[in-house]
């Protein structure tokens, strides 16, 4: 990647055809009306954004006629992610929680520019086995993830482009939570 042109990659990754974030939009507003939950879970900076992620889908606004997004990052709590990486390895760090707090219904969404992160792929599998959709981001060529989930959205790019792909993550996120709002309180 050509560091002088890295505003020129992220915008060259940012989706143009807008479909398949529109069914995500649609499958995470349908889950809203039935009061499940959205696990949000990623490693590193995809970590960061699903803490974003969180704020921007639980914090829209205040109403008490309409309702409200029950989301939560797993990435968050640095003591439950070291009791759980000690106790039962950093490979269940998902899982371990999404077993314990997951109902059949809810959404395990997934934010990873490779897909392949043994903690996400086993969150999963989890998630599978509960019932739960499981929903992702993903970049480079998507990996095992892009092939488990229910619905995915691919940013398509070369490996190793990390922080490209990561920008238009969080891109993507804000477009999703600004079109759940409209769609919750009827904004234009």
């Amino acid at each position: 990647m050509d560091k002088s042109n890295y505003f020129a990659n992220v915008t060259g990754l940012f989706p143009r055809d807008l479909t398949q974030i529109n069914v995500i939009i649609s499958l995470l507003y349908d889950r809203i009306i039935q009061e499940k939950s959205i696990w949000l879970i990623g490693n590193g900076g995809s970590a960061s954004t699903a803490d974003h992620f969180e704020v921007d889908l639980s914090y829209v606004r205040y109403s008490e006629t309409k309702k409200t997004i029950r989301a939560k990052s797993l990435s968050s709590n640095s003591s439950m992610l070291t009791a759980i990486g000690n106790d039962i390895g950093f490979e269940n760090i998902f899982a371990h929680q999404i077993r314990r707090q997951g109902q059949s219904g809810d959404v395990c969404f997934a934010i990873s520019a490779s897909g392949n992160s043994e903690n996400l792929v086993r969150a999963f599998n989890a998630s599978e086995e509960l019932g739960i959709l499981k929903i992702g981001l993903f970049g480079f060529d998507g990996g095992k993830l892009h092939k488990e989930a229910d619905e995915s959205f691919l940013v398509s790019s070369m490996h190793g482009m990390y922080g490209p792909v990561e920008d238009t993550h969080l891109a993507i996120c804000h477009f999703i939570a600004s079109e759940l709002k409209n769609r919750i309180f009827g904004d234009k």
